[in-house]
């Protein structure tokens, strides 16, 4: 989980209802509805043949990454994050397409999982434009690179911003201590974080500030 999934849910980053927001849960309580399929509804990816292959497969890496601690997850989750299991991106699909049939409860950790490793994220709805560039070898932005272009761009921009975006235009803006990896920092947690809609506030930010200018 990034820091911009924690803020969200310790204080709500996503709006004013920190967990809630995050997962959904004000929309789910005034919905009525109950199985999980039916409250994300176009959040999920398909489970349908290899529809949103790619995705998946971006999601069974997320899940295998070290910083994602084995037992903080369902031993379903557990065996499929196990890499000796042999297990495929079909297994996270399958296991998402038995779960999302489940009814919701916002204290399961099933549903909280499906959100994390069965939907969108927010890069998967920016289109071609997100940013995917290496660091020079010493660790600072390439100098005529993306991660740089965008940067500038922020820090010469004036006008109002959300909370989050002013704060890190501060930052690229000192005159000392400037943390120049500020907003690359930021938008690369931006695009890994789950998609909620279209006008959610960090998912606008990120297509404000965090998309590419180059064709």
């Amino acid at each position: 989980m990034n820091a911009i999934q924690k803020a969200a849910m310790t204080a709500g980053a996503f709006g004013t209802g920190g967990v809630g927001s995050y997962y959904g849960v004000k929309a789910i309580k005034d919905s009525g509805t109950t199985k999980i399929k039916d409250l994300l509804k176009n959040r999920l990816l398909s489970t349908k043949g290899e529809q949103n292959k790619d995705q998946w497969t971006a999601r069974l890496a997320s899940l295998r990454k070290d910083s994602i601690k084995k037992e903080s997850l369902t031993l379903e989750l557990q065996e499929i994050k196990d890499s000796s299991k042999n297990k495929t991106w079909e297994s996270l699909r399958d296991l998402c397409a038995s779960r999302i049939e489940k009814e919701y409860s916002k204290e399961d950790s099933i549903f909280r999982e499906v959100v994390d490793y069965c939907t969108f994220r927010n890069k998967d709805k920016l289109g071609n434009k997100v940013i995917v560039e290496e660091l020079e070898s010493g660790g600072s932005l390439k100098a005529t690179g993306k991660w740089k272009k965008v940067s500038d761009a922020l820090k010469d921009k004036v006008g109002t911003f959300s909370p989050i975006i002013t704060e890190i235009q501060t930052k690229l803006k000192a005159t000392q201590n400037t943390d120049t990896h500020a907003l690359r920092k930021w938008c690369e947690e931006a695009y890994e974080t789950p998609w909620t809609n279209k006008e959610e506030s960090n998912f606008q930010d990120a297509q404000q500030h965090c998309l590419s200018s180059d064709n």
